[in-house]
């Protein structure tokens, strides 16, 4: 999801799976654009029984999905050593840590995407499809990391979403 607010909490585990919280909210430019894809102008942006239901069937456990209003969504579960974080590479819990790796080749695999591009060719890319409001609005956008150790040592840090979309090399949180 693509929001000017977003905050991810991954919490190591004693068992070596990794506790995800998020929260997202959209931004009014994309929230006007994704209303304009349905018929339901006021009913809330994301399907809460949906989510749940295809994160069950990846693997995660304990899932808890919910809409705190029309824009926004919180996921808090739990992603076993099983689930596609771990196999892609991104997310990797060891010795009671838990650390987040995002490279170029690692984002293809997670996204099955295109392609990385650079930050204005991005940027670009967005404009030229749905608008410069669109294209302004991603790139003031940051994502919070939160990485918390088993024994609740804390590491933050806020990465502007087109970074991390256009990395040209590996970085570790």
């Amino acid at each position: 999801m693509v929001s000017c607010t977003s905050e991810v909490t991954l919490t190591a585990q004693k068992d070596g799976s990794v506790k995800v919280n998020f929260d997202g909210k959209c931004g009014p430019y994309f929230e006007t654009m994704l209303r304009s894809f349905s018929d339901a102008q006021n009913d809330p942006l994301f399907d809460v029984s949906a989510i749940k239901t295809s994160f069950i069937t990846d693997g995660f456990k304990n899932v808890a999905v919910k809409a705190p209003d029309s824009v926004s969504i919180s996921v808090d579960m739990i992603s076993p050593k099983t689930t596609y974080l771990f196999s892609s590479g991104l997310v990797i819990a060891e010795e009671n840590n838990v650390f987040l790796k995002v490279s170029p080749a690692i984002l293809k695999n997670f996204y099955k995407a295109a392609d990385v591009m650079s930050e204005e060719e991005y940027l670009d890319t967005i404009g030229s499809f749905y608008g410069e409001d669109a294209s302004a609005e991603i790139g003031s956008c940051e994502i919070k990391l939160k990485l918390v150790s088993t024994d609740g040592k804390k590491k933050e840090v806020s990465v502007p979403l087109t970074k991390l979309l256009t990395l040209t090399e590996t970085v570790g949180y």
